[in-house]
């Protein structure tokens, strides 16, 4: 069986209100952007990466390097992050991927290593919905949706109200969990405080 067809999909449309209105794709660390640092570890990890850009989408453009990304616009992105996730399902779909892999901005952290062995682990069981990077048994990111979640995630209401979570959590999604032993999967950067310490901390 051929390798399966993956997007690293990074959302990076939100309005950044906990960072005081600085879009968070533009942050630093290791002096890269965040957007620029998920763009590379995909890269290296073979995964074609697709960003979704929304708010002060033109600064972004601006002042980030997005080469080697699919970008897209996604004008409904006051509506929420669900509003990203599912036009990233939708270049997914058109695409006939496989699955893609989900990596909120705020994540900057993740390296190439994860998502190779996230993809790795569906590769090897392409029977799961939804493959789960794990640490000290904690679920992180990026999580990776296969294509047989991909209808749920367009239009199931539950979704409305939980996310792309509620595909991960629901009684009927076969979710495998993959040790990946690395802290760096839960670093979630959403406020000045929290940048900080993950650039003290992780860097």
């Amino acid at each position: 069986m051929s390798d399966p067809s993956l997007l690293g999909l990074i959302t990076a449309a939100g309005e950044s209100t906990r960072m005081g209105g600085f879009p968070k794709p533009l942050l630093t660390v290791d002096r890269q952007r965040f957007v620029e640092r998920l763009i590379e570890q995909y890269g290296r990890a073979g995964v074609e990466p697709v960003v979704v850009l929304g708010y002060e989408a033109d600064e972004v453009r601006a002042r980030a390097d997005l080469t080697g990304a699919t970008v897209i616009e996604n004008e409904q992105y006051e509506a929420g992050m669900l509003s990203s996730v599912r036009a990233g399902v939708r270049e997914a779909r058109a695409r006939d991927a496989d699955g893609l892999l989900l990596s909120p901005v705020d994540y900057p952290l993740i390296p190439a290593s994860v998502v190779r062995f996230v993809a790795e682990a569906f590769a090897a069981d392409r029977a799961a919905d939804v493959i789960q990077p794990t640490t000290d048994g904690e679920r992180g990111h990026p999580p990776l949706f296969a294509a047989s979640t991909f209808d749920t995630l367009l239009h199931d209401p539950a979704t409305e109200e939980r996310g792309a979570r509620a595909v991960v959590y629901a009684d009927d999604t076969d979710t495998r969990e993959v040790d990946v032993d690395d802290e760096r999967i839960f670093v979630d950067v959403d406020t000045p405080a929290e940048y900080w310490d993950a650039i003290k901390t992780h860097t």
